[in-house]
């Protein structure tokens, strides 16, 4: 078991390709941790290439809204359109990008977002428990 605990590394950042990438979806997918060099590997590996689709998906999503609406996101009828990329709630114009919570919950997410006028950025409330 202590073997194992030296083995522990702090994670590289893969994602440091500016804002204008896939580096902030790796970002919120991704947070500093002590990985062991398989775990930091595979986060380099496949989790850079979820974060990608992700973000082409994104891209994708946001050409088409401005296709209708124009390329000027001060024109546009939302000024954070929210969407759903796989189940993970987005944004077409700022960078958010929700935790992982299901298409239903990252539709609602999305849509918070997107009504706040991309002021929420949070996760969805949860019912209060009471205290007996």
């Amino acid at each position: 078991m202590n073997e194992k605990k030296r083995e522990l590394k702090p994670s590289t950042r893969w994602s440091d390709h500016g804002p204008n990438t896939w580096g902030p979806y790796w970002d919120a997918m991704f947070s500093p941790a002590m990985v062991t060099p398989w775990i930091n590997w595979k986060r380099g590996s496949t989790g850079v290439n979820v974060a990608r689709l992700y973000w082409y998906e994104r891209e994708y999503l946001r050409l088409a809204y401005e296709s209708v609406y124009g390329s000027v996101p001060e024109n546009w009828p939302s000024q954070h359109p929210g969407v759903v990329l796989g189940d993970r709630a987005a944004c077409l114009r700022c960078h958010y990008f929700g935790t992982w919570s299901g298409p239903l919950s990252a539709l609602d997410l999305a849509r918070r977002h997107e009504t706040s006028g991309g002021e929420f950025r949070g996760r969805r409330a949860s019912t209060p428990r009471s205290r007996e």
